[in-house]
């Protein structure tokens, strides 16, 4: 059999294939008359089809497996790589995969009912992982009872035995059995009236006639029954009835059953309930016994002991600087600015920096259950190119700053142009939205931020600021102490708050990072003028920089949301420790123990960043008619043990509580993007996690040298 998208498997962490698959007509063969510069089509990460362009050709051993080498039309040289002849489709390959290939088998989808002696070593099967079919064969078949979700063991064709698999029957398709071919011949026999029934005389005759062809079908379906000896006769029955049902029921894409489904959108959780995805958005959610009877899923993910809840919005960060981690710590702000982090990007910051950072900070965001995030940071384009391969959600800085910085430009204006140049290229991926990313007030004049306003206002996008930061950066600003680092550069002699309000500044666009200091006034004016502040509770903390009012704020009706500020002052972009440390740190500076409960802490962690930058119509809760951006927590784990049992209010242990106060990051199993999955139990599908890993340490060692001469210079 052929098969139908083999060899993309090896681009989601899988082990490099073991043998070929290609055909028996020899490689130089297989290639036909395709020739460089040829444009056909061929399969990408995502199981899909895309116009590409052949780069090379190989006919030696080493390639034996992946011998003609793509570029896909509209994407970056990142995603050039070599495929099997499989995985393509050209006229000049048509004829010759016909003459290699083995004949076809027709696949149908298995009920659950099916009996598993059917399934024999070494029979052929499809299975459905990483968003497409792959061709496989049995390996084992297991009766035990802790395999009933997962009985058959897979091996899949072209890949290593690390590979193989224990698998469910609502991931394969397999061919029809004796049983079923001679059932459903019956079948058919049984819907057609011989000829002499035809012309017999109407009313009892015909009626007769009728009777005597359906009981010649039902004996000769009774006989191919008891012939048959790899089938289940109620498996088929089933079968049968669900395949009448089925024109009835809506075609879906997935259905996602779960223990819990927590929309966020509203108070609560939902118990045993089904996410129903169909192109990538949110169709249904209902009760799982439901589900099936209303529509009818090409596949399906059983989660009997987890909740799925909406990904994470990380509010802010600075993405790059996942490679700054550890390198300075326990110092104060402008100490740590000025004498480490400033110095180390001036050096190191390029496009080739800044993309390399923003791979590792994807897939650790993606690891941590975060589909989404607003970034500050240089080269922009490059993180678009990040995000554009990995599959994630987020919004990208116009970022300004009013003094030259490393090789990105010499000031502001070059800064806006070059921003609003990276917009305009990507600006055909829905998964890429912008901001102004005003740097700060100490770093922006006034002019540069009037600059910015109006850029906000114009395109009609968040102005992204830090602001309040410390309390250096308040009494200084008042009192206009030009002396002062962390002063305003405005002449201004207010807060730098009031001052970006006297520049029209302070509206529902913005986007204000940390405001650790805020009288009554001022959260009454953000309150009214729909502003959002984004909480960083692990920078704050670490350095010393002060608490945010969150409890103040929120029942003021400000939206706040939460981001784990840049990983060289967290150290990490763990968003469920964010939303824990919110939550409790909260109630300390409010001195109240109700103040930002669990349900809201979660809310902040994703509705409220969505509702930030704009993307609340299409992410952050799950609610019909929304992108299926979401994640699965699972509950199998001794810190979740009791696991929930009872919505909140209910009485009994809370799902809800036991995700915000109870469970860590590497509870995460699965995470969606607009109904795609980016990471399968724990597996990262759309990045090369190993790439990732020794790209991270060849950037470590340039900057261990680069901070040991800073070490010899202070």
């Amino acid at each position: 059999f052929w098969p139908r998208a083999c060899g993309s498997r090896a681009r989601a962490d899988r082990p490099a294939p073991g043998r070929v698959v290609c055909g028996r007509s020899g490689l130089q063969g297989m290639l036909g008359e395709l020739a460089i510069g040829d444009r056909l089509r061929a399969i990408h990460t995502d199981g899909k089809f895309y116009g590409a362009e052949v780069l090379d050709l190989a006919t030696t051993a080493d390639r034996k497996n992946a011998p003609v080498k793509v570029h896909f039309v509209g994407y970056g040289p990142e995603d050039d790589t070599w495929l099997p002849v499989s995985s393509l489709r050209s006229k000049k390959l048509k004829s010759v995969m016909k003459q290699g290939a083995a004949p076809r088998i027709t696949f149908h989808d298995v009920e659950e009912s099916t009996d598993l002696s059917q399934f024999e070593p070494g029979a052929p099967l499809q299975v459905f992982a990483d968003g497409v079919y792959y061709c496989a064969t049995v390996v084992e078949v297991s009766t035990a009872k802790r395999r009933a979700s997962a009985p058959i063991k897979v091996h899949f064709m072209g890949y290593t035995d690390d590979s193989d698999e224990w698998v469910g029957f609502d991931r394969i398709q397999a061919k029809k059995s004796a049983r079923s071919k001679a059932k459903a011949k019956a079948r058919s026999q049984a819907t057609e009236v011989p000829a002499a029934a035809a012309e017999a005389p109407r009313g009892k005759a015909k009626a007769k006639a009728k009777q005597k062809a359906k009981a010649k079908a039902k004996t000769e379906a009774d006989e191919a029954k008891g012939s048959a000896d790899d089938g289940d006769s109620d498996g088929e029955q089933e079968e049968e009835a669900d395949a009448e049902g089925s024109a009835a029921r809506i075609p879906v894409d997935e259905f996602v059953n779960a223990a819990w489904v927590i929309p966020v959108e509203t108070d609560g959780a939902l118990k045993d309930h089904t996410v129903i995805v169909k192109d990538g958005k949110i169709l249904d959610i209902l009760p799982t016994t439901e589900a099936s009877k209303k529509y009818r899923g090409k596949r399906t993910t059983k989660l009997p002991n987890a909740a799925v809840m909406p990904g994470f919005v990380n509010a802010h960060t600075h993405t790059p600087m996942v490679y700054l981690r550890g390198v300075s710590d326990d110092i104060p702000l402008r100490e740590w600015l000025e004498g480490t982090i400033w110095p180390l990007e001036f050096k190191f910051v390029n496009h080739e920096f800044v993309k390399d950072g923003a791979d590792l900070a994807i897939t650790e965001m993606l690891k941590g259950g975060t589909t989404a995030f607003n970034d500050m940071y240089w080269y922009p384009e490059a993180i678009c190119e990040s995000v554009a391969k990995s599959g994630i959600r987020a919004a990208l800085g116009i970022i300004a700053i009013e003094f030259p910085f490393g090789s990105y430009g010499s000031g502001p204006d070059e800064y806006f142009a070059k921003g609003q140049k990276a917009r305009e290229l990507f600006a055909n991926e829905p998964r890429i939205s912008w901001t102004v990313a005003l740097h700060a007030p100490y770093t922006c004049s006034d002019a540069t931020i009037s600059k910015g306003v109006g850029l906000s206002k114009e395109l009609d996008m968040p102005l992204h600021i830090h602001l309040h930061e410390t309390n250096a950066e308040v009494e200084d600003s008042k009192a206009g102490n030009k002396d002062s680092q962390s002063c305003h550069m405005s002449e201004e002699k207010c807060t730098p708050l009031a001052n970006l309000k006297r520049l029209g500044a302070v509206n529902k666009r913005l986007v204000a990072v940390h405001m650790n200091y805020l009288t009554d006034e001022e959260i009454q004016l953000l309150a009214a003028e729909g502003s959002t502040v984004v909480h960083c509770p692990s920078s704050g903390l670490k350095l010393a920089s002060g608490f945010c009012r969150v409890g103040d704020l929120l029942k003021a009706g400000v939206n706040v949301a939460l981001g784990t500020d840049g990983a060289s002052s967290n150290n990490t972009l763990d968003m469920m420790a964010e939303m824990k440390l919110a939550a409790i740190l909260a109630k300390a500076v409010a001195k109240d123990a109700s103040a930002v409960p669990a349900q809201q802490a979660m809310r902040m962690a994703t509705l409220n960043g969505a509702r930030a930058l704009g993307l609340d119509a299409v992410t952050g809760s799950l609610a019909v008619g929304k992108d299926a951006d979401m994640i699965a927590v699972d509950f199998d784990s001794p810190p979740t043990w009791p696991a929930p049992t009872a919505a909140p209010g209910e009485g009994g242990f809370d799902p809800i509580t036991h995700i915000v106060y109870s469970s860590t990051r590497d509870q995460v199993t699965n995470v969606w993007v607009k109904g795609r999955r980016l990471m399968r139990q724990r597996r990262i599908l759309s990045m090369d996690v190993d790439e990732v890993r020794q790209v991270a340490q060849k950037w470590g060692e340039k900057i261990t040298e680069a901070c040991a001469e800073l070490k010899q210079k202070k």
